[in-house]
């Protein structure tokens, strides 16, 4: 057979002649098949090429993710655990009465058009009292009508959001409170706490408990009284027995709280001394401890006081004062060590313990006359510390070694390259908590503990850890 390669050198056959194809036709042809062969194996070539590069690439690439896959530890399973703000654990019969509270209030202590129309002023002057005129406020402001009536309009309804969503989150075991048991809620002023833990807890409204309820204003707490009852009719509950006490912290009452309460009292109590605030946290967990039986084993506290510096290093120094006397953190804490957010170290930020939601589900009326106020809020915040006597707190040693437990206390930190950092409490010290995924205040979380030496935010100090 002919070889087509070399067109010129073809020659006619016999049978080509007798077909009349003339030899310029034939050598014509063999140009166009050789000129297709060409480019067929051109194409062939370029497609080979082609598929070595990508090869190289493939490798290339494989290579490059091993070598990361070297130098990067492989993220820790997180596994979710609570949150101290879910409004959904919040009981539905409980945000309807929030969200109606300003009639609840007006059915028993209502206000005429003029005392409507002035109590956005009263807030906001009651706010200075509160805030920055605080030299100047008298004890005994909420014995005064109008700052009383200001106070629970605003103040006691916010303070209601804050503590529904706290309480409907805490720990059940905390608060498995008994019949008969005895409570006692100091600086009480309109029966805050109670009347915020009978919302939260439907399954203790039918328990039989007595409130010591202790404040220096008999005003606020027959206010509060009223507001307590009209709600336990509302729910169509029993109320819990209270008892008033006209007095100030560290009064005795006639009988030994199984549960102590507080909240926003010390922050008071502070500024009128001028001791430091380690000897006065010492002497306020003694007088706390001196209206408790020694004997009882479920003996509990919760304290709570607003999410500023100052309170949350007081809280702080009030916690190592109760687990001296053998009490421990059920929460916020996720551990019995040492706080790593004590608000002490300022070089390093004095990272303070406060835990802080958004107020998007508060109710528009309450929103509405907080801009009416001049006193818009976006956010809530707090900081406390639930605690219980050791023997009572489930010994988990096991799980403390293998797994690591910590409670997100920021906002989101914007970090170079793109990526999100938090801060948050733990045994073995503030973290810096690094994922893509979206963390909030006062959610916590589990982690298998690291097996290496963890590196050190260079800023706070905080161990680095990648949850990605």
């Amino acid at each position: 057979m002919e070889s087509m390669d070399n067109p010129e050198k073809l020659e006619l056959k016999w049978w080509e002649k007798k077909q009349g194809i003339s030899l310029y036709q034939k050598k014509f042809q063999a140009k166009v098949e050789k000129q297709k062969k060409e480019k067929r194996e051109l194409k062939q070539q370029y497609e080979e090429l082609k598929k070595q590069e990508k090869d190289a690439q493939s490798k290339k690439q494989e290579k490059k993710d091993s070598s990361r896959a070297k130098t990067k530890r492989n993220p820790p399973v997180v596994r979710s655990l609570d949150s101290l703000y879910n409004i959904d654990s919040v009981p539905s019969d409980a945000q309807e009465v929030i969200a109606d509270f300003m009639e609840i209030v007006s059915s028993t202590h209502p206000l005429n058009s003029r005392q409507r129309a002035l109590l956005p002023k009263h807030i906001r002057m009651l706010s200075h009292y509160l805030t920055d005129e605080r030299t100047d406020r008298w004890l005994g402001y909420m014995n005064e009508t109008t700052s009383l009536s200001a106070y629970v309009h605003y103040y006691l309804w916010w303070n209601l959001v804050r503590l529904t969503r706290l309480f409907s989150n805490l720990p059940k075991d905390f608060l498995n409170l008994g019949e008969e048991d005895i409570c006692l809620d100091i600086g009480s002023g309109p029966l805050t706490v109670p009347i915020a833990l009978f919302l939260s807890r439907p399954e203790l409204r039918n328990v039989k408990l007595t409130w010591y309820c202790v404040d220096i204003s008999s005003q606020a707490l027959q206010f509060g009284l009223d507001i307590f009852l009209s709600i336990a009719a509302k729910l169509k509950c029993e109320p819990w027995q209270i008892v008033r006490v006209k007095g100030e912290f560290g009064d005795k009452i006639k009988q030994s709280a199984a549960f102590v309460t507080c909240a926003n009292m010390f922050n008071e109590a502070n500024e009128n001394s001028d001791m430091p605030p380690e000897y006065t946290a010492k002497k306020f967990a003694e007088k706390l401890l001196a209206y408790t039986d020694k004997a009882n084993p479920s003996t509990r506290f919760l304290i709570i006081e607003p999410g500023v510096p100052k309170s949350g290093r007081f809280i702080s120094l009030l916690r190592d004062a109760f687990m001296r006397k053998d009490f421990v953190p059920l929460s916020p804490c996720t551990h019995c060590a040492e706080c790593p957010m004590n608000g002490e170290d300022k070089s390093k930020g004095g990272k303070w313990c406060n835990y802080v939601f958004t107020t998007e589900d508060a109710p528009k009326t309450l929103l509405k006359l907080s801009e009416q106020s001049n006193l818009t809020k976006e956010r809530a915040v707090l900081s406390f510390v639930a605690l219980t006597r050791a023997s009572e707190a489930k010994s988990e040693e096991e799980k403390k070694e293998e797994f690591l437990t910590f409670r997100i206390a920021s906002d989101p930190i914007r970090l170079p390259g793109n990526r999100t950092g938090y801060y948050a409490c733990s045994a073995i010290g503030l973290l810096l908590a690094i994922t893509e995924k979206p963390l909030h205040s006062g959610e916590s979380y589990s982690v298998r503990m690291p097996k290496y030496q963890m590196r050190t935010d260079w800023k706070s100090g905080a161990y680095i850890l990648n949850l990605d």
